[in-house]
């Protein structure tokens, strides 16, 4: 029996089907077999209702028989997971997925099997066309570049303040781990103004800041006023100076929205009692009562996975939902007057989709190109959080999500924990499971202000028999193709500040580090420049078709095209096709032949290097963690 939902032969259309759309399902099944009936099985993900339909033999040749059916997606967006249930005079067999986490072939089982997933979207919704072809720069604020004098009397009372910028990130804690005084290093608004052209030299067209807003904590995900920028940081004219100057050379801002909890030294929640407000810790008459919950008043409240300083929002609340999105000097509509359009939902999952729509549609209904991008660890096409299927790609919640799962994909890979069929399999599964519009506008990085450091990860990751001067080398090539890959691939890049320079750093504080100024690694920064330029000048990379697999355990590919000068989405595009190829062994040459169309092949980074396809076959050897990236030459 053979059924793989990659191939149109197969599964017609391949991945997502749009509500209301035919999509036709076959199976091939040997002959050998005394066959009764094949029936489809296909559950409603919203209704979890359970449909059967018997499918029809369409042709019977090479002692097989081919059976075949269509069906109608649901005019209502949802999941459908579909098996096949093959009949016989004597017993009854199943044909399903292989694994639950990965969609292609499946296999036989004698029993129902894991099922494979039609994500069905309503196409109405669009993700912007300028998202899908960004370069992203992350900034920690504090951590970038302080421009100006720093005003050490704005910091809270606690604070730490760092009389060097080359110190190390330090938490101080109490006996209970608790941290009793934030560091700070003075990174501010002004400076990343200041630096807005360094950021452009990078090929960055949006940047994403961590939160800015007023706060205690240096991470300032424990927001004491959503209506302040943190003092340490400027003014409300100083984001809106650098909204402008961003905007004059082609960069967009994100903020970071922190709507699920705030700080309890906070002018809602008040625990500490430094704001002039009555606070829902102070008095059940506060105007913020409602917001929180409490368990036993006033000490016993739901937090952020416990920790007492983030009491949780209830985002139910209608007093707190008018106070965030539609009431005229709400939080989205106050930043909206200030030019703020995009931004980054911190731990989405623990908003409700509802609330979320809402943030939505007013980030919309002022300006269409707005992006709303979610923090999601998971495949976000099937993620369940609190009991409930969220709804997150099916139209008209998010624009985005932050892509973990790829990241998860590639740094498998490099350990050597998955080979490079599975990479395909996985990054397939991926594609098939999101809409085209969300799979080309996912967030794609290596590092980030929650994660270690690529560039640590990778110098752990390394065999400890390699000798210092060789696992430079080796790491250096790592950094080079993973990087490459991504910015290679579907979806928007991320740089995580420092990343570019050398920045090392393990779990956090440490991969807060500030930016190494005048300490940076010459040659990665040069590399990063190159290949966010390519990224730039080619169409292809950005929103082109794509095609991935994998040619040796240890060789993972993908190619990328754009045919008779239109892209993926039907938009005027240079005709090109270009091919990335990525060797992760770290000890062995690998000599590699791609069945590919005739003609040359260039290197882009060496243009002297080119490869020529013979009889339909492209040769290529790679040194050990060697990637590359080359383009058919016209």
């Amino acid at each position: 029996m053979y059924h793989d939902s990659f191939e149109v032969h197969y599964r017609e259309p391949f991945g997502a089907a749009p509500k209301g759309s035919p999509v036709t399902l076959k199976i091939d099944i040997s002959d050998r077999y005394r066959i009764s009936h094949v029936i489809l099985h296909y559950i409603l993900d919203r209704t979890d209702e359970e449909k059967t339909k018997e499918m029809d033999i369409y042709s019977q040749e090479h002692q097989q028989i081919s059976y075949e059916i269509t069906i109608k997606m649901p005019e209502t967006p949802q999941l459908i997971w579909y098996f096949f249930e093959i009949i016989l005079e004597d017993h009854t067999l199943y044909y399903g997925r292989e694994k639950s986490y990965e969609s292609g072939e499946g296999k036989i089982y004698d029993h129902i099997p894991p099922s494979w997933q039609i994500t069905v979207y309503d196409p109405a919704y669009k993700t912007p066309d300028w998202w899908k072809n960004a370069t992203m720069y992350q900034i920690f604020p504090d951590r970038f570049y302080t421009a100006g004098k720093l005003e050490m009397e704005k910091a809270p009372e606690t604070s730490l303040v760092h009389a060097h910028w080359e110190n190390d990130p330090v938490y101080i804690r109490n006996e209970r781990g608790e941290v009793i005084r934030w560091d700070f290093f003075g990174g501010n608004l002004r400076g990343i103004t200041e630096k807005l052209d360094y950021i452009e030299s990078l090929g960055a067209t949006v940047i994403y800041l961590n939160p800015i807003f007023e706060a205690e904590s240096n991470h300032r995900y424990d927001t004491g006023d959503y209506h302040n920028i943190d003092p340490l940081l400027g003014t409300k004219e100083d984001l809106e100076d650098l909204i402008k100057e961003a905007a004059a050379r082609g960069i967009e801002i994100m903020l970071d929205g922190v709507f699920s909890h705030t700080g309890s030294n906070s002018i809602y929640f008040n625990r500490e009692g430094k704001y002039d407000s009555l606070g829902a810790y102070q008095s059940k008459n506060s105007p913020f009562f409602s917001w929180y919950t409490f368990h036993h008043y006033p000490d016993e409240y739901d937090a952020w996975w416990g920790v007492g300083t983030l009491p949780t929002l209830n985002k139910e609340n209608e007093n707190y939902q008018d106070f965030l999105v539609h009431d005229e000097d709400s939080v989205i509509q106050t930043w909206q007057r200030s030019g703020v359009k995009h931004w980054r939902l911190d731990v989405a999952d623990e908003l409700t989709d509802d609330l979320i729509s809402q943030i939505y549609r007013q980030l919309k209904q002022k300006d269409e190109s707005s992006v709303l991008l979610g923090e999601v660890w998971e495949d976000a096409s099937n993620k369940t959080a609190y009991g409930k299927r969220r709804d997150y790609f099916l139209g008209g919640v998010l624009d985005s999500v932050m892509n973990y799962p790829m990241r998860r994909i590639m740094l498998e890979f490099i350990k050597g924990e998955i080979d490079a069929h599975t990479v395909h399999r996985r990054l397939m599964t991926l594609g098939e499971h999101y809409p085209k519009q969300y799979f080309y506008a996912v967030m794609n990085m290596l590092s980030s202000h929650d994660v270690e450091r690529i560039q640590t990860m990778l110098e752990d990751y390394l065999p400890g028999d390699f000798s210092r001067e060789e696992a430079k080398v080796l790491v250096k090539s790592q950094l080079r193709s993973l990087s490459l890959w991504l910015y290679a691939f579907p979806g928007v890049p991320s740089l995580y500040y420092g990343d570019e320079a050398g920045l090392t750093g393990g779990a956090d504080p440490d991969n807060r580090k500030p930016y190494p100024w005048g300490r940076e690694n010459k040659d990665l920064l040069e590399w990063y420049r190159k290949i966010g330029k390519w990224r730039k000048e080619h169409r292809t990379l950005r929103t082109g078709h794509w095609k991935s697999f994998a040619l040796d355990k240890d060789v993972f590919g993908f190619e990328r095209w754009n045919e008779s000068g239109i892209d993926h989405f039907g938009e005027s595009a240079s005709d090109e096709r270009m091919l990335y190829l990525f060797n992760r062994n770290t000890r062995r040459k690998i000599e590699v032949n791609l069945p590919i169309q005739k003609g040359k092949w260039q290197h882009m980074e060496n243009k002297k290097r080119i490869f020529s396809s013979k009889n339909t076959i492209l040769t290529i050897e790679l040194e050990p963690c060697e990637a590359m990236l080359l383009r058919l030459m016209k």
